[in-house]
């Protein structure tokens, strides 16, 4: 049976050349989120109700400004196969549990 963790609702995406499609805000660093690792299956689920069934690539460094505003998560990239226009604003982000050690 299939057990799916909520982590987030991308608010963007953007494709790093040589590194593929990362998506924000990412992996929260709250309470209760379960620990996330690369490589890690994901479940995709658009606005329209497309189902994406991906992994974590790259859990993303983030370089900060000086004075800018400070992310309270992780971006996440996804394999080079899956494209910025597959992952709309909206796409709902959850962990696949099933295959995890979780």
């Amino acid at each position: 049976m299939e057990t799916l963790a909520y982590l987030f609702t991308v608010t963007d995406r953007f494709h790093i050349q040589g590194r593929g499609v990362v998506v924000v805000p990412g992996i929260p660093w709250t309470e209760g989120i379960p620990t996330v690792r690369k490589g890690d299956p994901l479940l995709l689920r658009t606005p329209l109700g497309e189902a994406i069934r991906t992994k974590i690539q790259e859990l993303e460094m983030i370089h900060y400004q000086p004075d800018a505003k400070r992310l309270e998560a992780t971006p996440i990239s996804f394999p080079k196969d899956i494209h910025v226009f597959d992952i709309p604003i909206g796409t709902e982000v959850y962990l696949d549990t099933t295959s995890t050690s979780q």
